[in-house]
This record gives structure tokens, sequence and C-alpha cells, in this order.
């Protein structure tokens, strides 16, 4: 655990460095690189979990999409778009990130984009605890 705390919060090249003796590979690869890769793959993550939640609420009759384009996608019936489309931007805007890992603003970038689908995880997961207490409740009723 503290090996991962210190790739994501410290220095990931030392964390890199002490295990380098058991993977060669982790030698060619710099610290700015791995950390930016880390993150990226935290966010294709978190938006994944965004997905799968967008998908179940809207099929649930319960979602009010914010993104225009997203809800365009719904209104229509087009999920396997609505999923292309979220794989494109991620893809597209992991790459640019990724291009730019030399930059101090790729790391920051893929901090901001952490945080925010963190932060709609998290919102995600109060609102399926809700759907189950409401779901809890009609059956209490029902039965």
């Amino acid at each position: 655990m503290q090996t991962i705390y210190t790739w994501l919060m410290l220095d990931p090249w030392k964390a890199a460095a002490a295990q380098s003796d058991s993977v060669p590979a982790l030698r060619q690869i710099d610290g700015r690189s791995f950390q930016v890769g880390l993150l990226l793959v935290l966010v294709a993550i978190l938006n994944g979990v965004d997905l799968v939640y967008t998908l179940f609420a809207h099929r649930l009759g319960m979602l009010n999409e914010m993104n225009p384009l997203a809800a365009t996608f719904l209104r229509e019936g087009l999920e396997p778009s609505l999923v292309s489309f979220k794989l494109l931007m991620i893809l597209a805007g992991g790459y640019l990130l990724w291009r730019s890992r030399r930059s101090l603003w790729s790391v920051a970038g893929c901090w901001i984009l952490v945080l925010a689908y963190g932060g709609l995880s998290v919102t995600w997961y109060r609102w399926s605890q809700e759907v189950i207490r409401m779901y809890e409740y009609k059956l209490a009723i029902a039965g």
C-alpha cells in the first residue's frame, strides 16, 4: 500500500526504482510517464463506472442527462452510440494527455479528471442507494 501511495503522491520514480530489480522494464519508464499512465487508467475505470450507472438509470427511466449529445443518443434509443461516444472521448482525451505527459499541466489535468469522475462516482453511488431504498419500500408496501 505504501508503494501505491508513493507512486500517486510523492515520487513515482522512487517507487518504480525500488521495484526495478524485479521488473527490468520499469527502468525505462520515467516517473511522470508512469504517474500519468496510472492516472489515465484510473480515469478510464471511473469513466466506465459512469457509463454503467448512466445506462442503468436510463433503463430505470430515472435519468435526467445533462449532456445534450448524450441525452439525444438516449432519447433516440442509441445506447451503442453513447457507448462509442464515451469510448471515443476518453481515448481522444487520454491520448492528448499522454502525448503531453512531460508537462506538469498533464498531471494536473489527470488529477482534475480523477477528482471529477471520483465525485461523480460518489454521487452515482448515493443515487443507487436511494433507488434501492425506494424499491425496498415499494416491495414492503406491496407485500
